[in-house]
């Protein structure tokens, strides 16, 4: 984004990014480079509506007095957020950039300044994600450490620091940029042959790759000490409740996982379209995914929205409640102050 500012606006002032040295009007790009994808487009499009459907209800619920005192919501809300602001990108602009078979030269700042904030919203979700699950992991396996790092107004301070990440990628670094061409984005605009790798964003790469292998140590730690805890033999209560936690973090996180290493193979190797496509599903369902299973898997989240649209009856809730957190099926007492 820092080059869309240093050239006042003007893209094609950007070294490497003059669209006219190819073709002098964007409607001939669209026509002699781009490739509309009409059924993919809708459905992009229509996928991108239904999440924004599905998760500002959950971002609503997150935000109640007695969730959103506690830190594990106070990460979900703000990757709510996030997460909404990338399916904009991910899928409703692409959507509309897939019908049209628009190519990054057909609407070059529309799309810079897209590609920039898309993937700032990924990297940023990317860091989230892996706070989320470190929080839960803290909570089930060192409850004073979660007081140390997560009470009160610590968590927003933690918080701040994958916005400022996010914020480095957008403003800092090369853009992501659409083509309908191979139906995803990449950092080459595909104006001139073979300087794919001048284009590349190599934080971008590392922090791909820093996800895959923090995830797979976290995910790794995780499991051995809640196996190691399993024949302790715990209550069947807490057991059901450590398997939902592991089984919800690990399907928010695993679309990320995937994603993340498709994107780095992609941006330096030729690989088929339908690695292409799985890669851009991947980023889409990373971004998409935990409203499903918040709606579908964490009780706190789907009570709360039941009685938002009055599907059911409110429960009496003057006795001591219990809520399931980040999707994760583990509860805290509301009298409680473990995570406050």
């Amino acid at each position: 984004m820092e080059w869309l500012v240093a050239k006042g606006g003007d893209v094609n002032a950007i070294y490497n990014f003059n669209c006219n040295d190819k073709y002098p009007t964007p409607e001939m790009w669209t026509e002699m480079e781009g490739t509309p994808h009409p059924i993919l487009g809708y459905i992009d499009l229509l996928y991108g509506v239904i999440i924004m459907i599905l998760y500002i209800p959950c971002l609503v619920v997150m935000l109640q007095k007695e969730n959103i005192r506690l830190s594990c919501f106070k990460i979900m809300f703000l990757l709510g957020f996030v997460d909404l602001c990338a399916i904009a990108v991910n899928s409703v602009t692409t959507g509309v950039l897939m019908i049209e078979g628009a190519v990054y030269c057909s609407h070059p700042k529309t799309i810079f300044i897209a590609g920039a904030l898309g993937l700032g919203f990924w990297c940023s979700a990317c860091l989230i994600c892996l706070i989320l699950v470190l929080n839960r992991v803290l909570d089930i396996l060192f409850p004073t450490l979660v007081k140390k790092y997560f009470s009160g107004s610590r968590t927003t301070c933690v918080l701040l620091i994958p916005i400022a990440y996010g914020l480095y990628f957008t403003i800092l670094t090369p853009p992501l940029l659409f083509t309908s061409r191979y139906q995803a984005w990449f950092f080459d605009p595909f104006i001139y042959q073979n300087k794919t790798l001048e284009y590349q964003n190599y934080p971008h790469t590392a922090n791909n790759l820093f996800i895959v292998v923090a995830t797979c140590a976290l995910y790794g730690y995780f499991c051995a000490a809640i196996s190691k805890q399993f024949r302790k033999r715990l209550e069947s209560t807490n057991k059901k409740s450590h398997a939902q936690i592991f089984l919800q973090s690990t399907l928010i996180c695993m679309a990320n996982f995937i994603a993340a290493m498709v994107y780095v193979y992609m941006q330096f190797f030729p690989v088929a379209d339908f690695v292409i496509v799985i890669g851009h599903m991947s980023w889409q369902l990373g971004h998409g995914c935990p409203a499903i299973i918040y709606l579908f898997m964490n009780t706190t989240i789907r009570s709360g929205v039941s009685k938002i649209f009055r599907f059911k009856k409110p429960i009496n809730t003057r006795t001591t409640t219990t809520v399931s957190v980040v999707g994760h099926g583990h509860q805290h007492h509301h009298h409680s102050s473990s995570l406050q």
